[in-house]
């Protein structure tokens, strides 16, 4: 059963998910989505910040910009997507997996996940043709969506909760 999962792509980084694939998935992403930016953010996995680099060199190699909001939640990334009016989006992430895993969860416009349908049987085909390396390259930008991401999330609470928030992230993003 290779990398390409029903609502993402995942396996054993680098050995089953490695660099080349990576680069190859990252170079794709701006013509499936129809995006001339797209958002990343990553788990806290000893792999993520090289899969960054990596998945960001094949976006910059499209010609499309990266908008980078660095180590952070699922959630964080799905309300970034809607919130600023991404075209799309990657987690960077193997969610409950072993340590020694590592995915990229695809979102496009208003963080509606891509599965075999509507985008990832596409990829995983693209991955296979030539890479045209754009003239002009993209750029990464950073984003800190801190102040709205927890204003977004205080709403929940309500101005009058007596509620305490005691948070143990154990190593995760949350």
């Amino acid at each position: 059963m290779g990398i390409f999962k029903a609502n993402d792509i995942r396996g054993i980084f680098p050995e089953e998910l490695d660099r080349e694939r990576i680069r190859r998935i990252g170079y794709n992403l701006p013509a499936v989505l129809k995006a001339e930016r797209i958002l990343v953010g990553r788990d806290a996995r000893n792999s993520s910040d090289e899969i960054f680099d990596v998945l960001s060199q094949g976006i910059r190699d499209a010609g499309a910009n990266v908008v980078d909001i660095g180590v952070c939640d699922t959630p964080a990334v799905y309300f970034a997507t809607v919130y600023y009016g991404f075209s799309g989006s990657v987690m960077i992430t193997a969610s409950h997996n072993p340590p020694e895993y590592n995915g990229l969860k695809i979102s496009g416009k208003s963080a509606v996940p891509v599965g075999p349908d509507t985008g990832l049987k596409e990829i995983e085909t693209l991955i296979t043709e030539p890479l045209v390396i754009m003239k002009k390259r993209g750029k990464v930008e950073e984003l800190n969506i801190r102040d709205d991401y927890s204003a977004h999330v205080r709403r929940f609470l309500g101005k009058s909760s007596r509620l305490k928030v005691v948070m143990d992230c154990g190593n995760g993003a949350a």
